[in-house]
């Protein structure tokens, strides 16, 4: 049985985003991609449920910044239909847009949470 994070990255893979673990991209920014990372996790309430969070760290090119925006909407076209949603929901939280001279590119970061049932507590 796939994880959470597992179905994200595959969803995304299967709808054609150049898609990455965490650490595993080098090099300069040659084309749109998305970095999944899983982000840690809260206990939802007095619930026996942990709240799971998932960062999604878009990058384009330094001369596509005005892709941004069109690459965020969509990823998040991918992540707001079955199989994924409704197990995971946007968080409504997103970061100021960063450029980063290491590999020449524009990024934006926005979470996604899941709730999932704890069966030890």
């Amino acid at each position: 049985m796939d994880t959470v994070w597992q179905m994200i990255y595959k969803t995304l893979k299967d709808s054609g985003i150049n898609v990455y673990e965490p650490a595993n991209k080098v090099g300069e920014c040659k084309k749109p991609y998305v970095v999944v990372k899983f982000a840690g996790s809260t206990k939802y309430f007095n619930y026996s449920s942990v709240r799971n969070y998932y960062n999604f760290m878009l990058y384009v090119p330094k001369n596509q910044y005005s892709y941004l925006s069109e690459f965020e909407f969509k990823v998040k076209e991918v992540l707001d239909r079955p199989p994924l949603y409704p197990l995971i929901m946007p968080t409504g939280s997103s970061e100021n847009d960063f450029y980063d001279d290491n590999i020449n590119a524009h990024l934006r970061m926005f979470s996604y949470y899941n709730n999932q049932r704890v069966k030890h507590l």
